[in-house]
């Protein structure tokens, strides 16, 4: 058998000399990517929480510009976010970050270059506006969108009848919402508006973007934001109440995606027509956090703040105790009761369901707090029918839930009572010796009302501040508590003396309504804010919007 020895033949000098010019054209091309893969982050930064519906521990947190962008901040993570929302230091929405504007962006993730927590400062400019709106008429955007190599699977109409109704679909996001809230809120589709080459039309419009599917939903999210702003001219959140982002399949593997306390909600493929995905996801705009049991993120399938389903109509379900306290729907009908001397150590309530909200006389929901542990208890009974009709779990059952009480916070499901059955909290607000019991005397399948008595078991006077106020009632404040000490971070107050040493008080969201309570984070001056300053957001027009931030409507979104 004959070797063949392959050689290459001796480079002459001009084959070297091409040889050197193309390695060095190579290396200058390199330089130029190299340069184009950053760039500084050249706007202010307004704090905003993305809470993933996918896997564990899956908040983010994310720098919100004035024009729209958001960039990741990878240097905190889930637990840091939710300690800070707990202790009231970070608020979705209304939070600014002190940021440098010399920070690089990544552009390819579209992450901001940090290594250390930012810096969060208290800004006026949320506690001015109620950015969760419960209540009236808000307008959608569903947006269809179609990278490079893929599109958005659903067409146009279809997507506008699965968000609106129309054409045979009956259980959509305007009407679970308009029937949970017994009309008091309502989606809308945004008006039509021509574009340079594409159209809303019936609350819907498609975007075309030049970028493959596999470049990822945060990049992707912020190029349809750009081509937004470049068809209509006005950013993503000043174009409508709420924006949906349907992105093709593939772009990202969850479920879905919203901002707390602005507009923006993205969905993955055609889980853009789901009714508990776009429930869900609206509902972390209006503020609402997840719905957990035990250790189970998601766990609590008695409202739509837990686990989603891939139906398009279905479960036709509402929202659990707690977050509809938060949500306000039933004010009128709700009571906080502390028990203790001025309000009695025991008391028993007749319970009816949010579905007969509107021709009961009876409670809807109980709200117990705790103010020492700065976390409440919430009752309510949870008839499944009507527009509840399809609730996964605890039917029927007198329902007891936990949750911190400023908004935004995730709640837990920690009781489902028949009647008979009972619930304890010992060491009720922290005070050694006193139990709370909650006890379901009946039943009564029929009438859909529930007999629930709350005791509180060898109480003792607790030393805690007042009650924290009801959504839609006056902030209740006191000067100092009833021993009369100063008071703590997060504790009621009516004005900076009432509060303990380096606090001041401040209005903040709690329980669905603005309320004073001491802030152990120091006011700005808006002089010191230049490089975040919230001036940026509260006396500015967004890029070409006609309506300037800050005024009734919101001009932000999410994302």
């Amino acid at each position: 058998m004959t070797m063949t020895r392959i050689t290459s033949p001796r480079p002459t000098g001009s084959t070297m000399y091409r040889f050197a010019l193309s390695l060095l054209l190579l290396m200058i091309t390199f330089k130029g990517i190299n340069a184009q893969e950053f760039m500084n982050l050249d706007e202010s930064c307004l704090a905003v929480v993305k809470t993933i519906f996918a896997a564990e521990n899956s908040s983010k947190l994310l720098c919100q510009t004035p024009s729209g962008m958001y960039y990741i901040i990878p240097s905190v993570d889930h637990a840091w976010i939710k300690s800070k929302m707990i202790s009231g230091e970070l608020f979705s929405g209304e939070t600014l970050l002190d940021i440098p504007l010399t920070t690089k962006v990544d552009r390819a993730t579209q992450t901001l270059q940090m290594t250390e927590p930012p810096k969060l400062m208290f800004s006026d400019f949320g506690t001015r506006r109620n950015l969760a709106q419960t209540e009236g008429r808000r307008t959608v955007l569903a947006v269809r969108i179609m990278a490079s190599n893929s599109a958005m699977s659903v067409d146009e109409g279809t997507l506008a009848n699965s968000i609106f109704g129309g054409n045979g679909d009956k259980v959509n996001l305007r009407s679970q919402y308009l029937a949970c809230s017994h009309n008091k809120l309502e989606f809308v589709p945004q008006s039509n508006r021509n574009g340079l080459t594409t159209n809303i039309r019936n609350g819907v419009v498609t975007i075309r973007v030049n970028l493959p599917k596999e470049a990822g939903h945060s990049r992707m999210v912020n190029a349809v934001s750009d081509e937004i702003y470049r068809q209509f001219r006005v950013t993503v959140g000043g174009i409508a109440d709420h924006v949906m982002y349907c992105l093709p399949k593939g772009t990202f593997d969850g479920v879905g995606y919203a901002v707390m306390n602005r507009g923006l909600s993205v969905y993955n493929d055609d889980l853009c027509t789901s009714v508990s995905s776009q429930m869900h996801e609206v509902g972390h705009n209006l503020n609402l956090g997840h719905s957990s049991q035990g250790n189970e993120k998601y766990g609590d399938q008695s409202g739509m703040m837990g686990y989603s389903y891939r139906a398009s109509e279905s479960p036709k379900m509402c929202f659990n105790a707690a977050q509809s306290w938060q949500l306000g729907w039933y004010r009128d009908k709700s009571v906080s009761f502390t028990p203790g001397p001025s309000a009695g150590y025991s008391r028993t309530f007749s319970v009816a369901s949010i579905v007969d909200y509107s021709s009961t006389s009876n409670d809807i929901i109980i709200e117990i707090p705790q103010a020492r542990f700065k976390k409440n208890l919430y009752i309510g009974y949870n008839a499944a029918k009507g527009m509840n009709s399809e609730v996964r779990e605890g039917q029927n059952k007198v329902v007891v839930f936990e949750k911190p009480f400023i908004d935004g916070n995730d709640s837990w499901r920690v009781a489902d009572l028949d009647s008979g059955g009972v619930y304890s909290v010992s060491t009720f607000n922290g005070v050694v010796g006193n139990t709370l019991v909650i006890k379901v005397l009946s039943v009564n399948y029929q009438s859909g009302v529930a007999q629930v008595k709350v005791t509180l078991n060898g109480a003792r006077p607790a030393p805690t501040p007042a009650p924290t106020p009801s959504r839609g009632r006056d902030p209740v404040p006191t000067s100092g508590n009833d021993f009369g000490l100063c008071q703590g971070s997060m504790e009621i107050c009516s004005e900076d003396s009432d509060c303990c040493s380096g606090m001041t008080c401040r209005r903040i969201s709690v329980s669905g309504s603005l309320s004073f309570v001491c802030r152990s984070v120091p006011k700005q001056d808006k002089e010191k804010l230049s490089r975040t300053s919230a001036m940026d957001w509260g006396n500015r027009r967004l890029r070409g919007d006609a309506s300037a931030v800050g005024a009734e409507r919101d001009e932000l979104e999410d994302a």
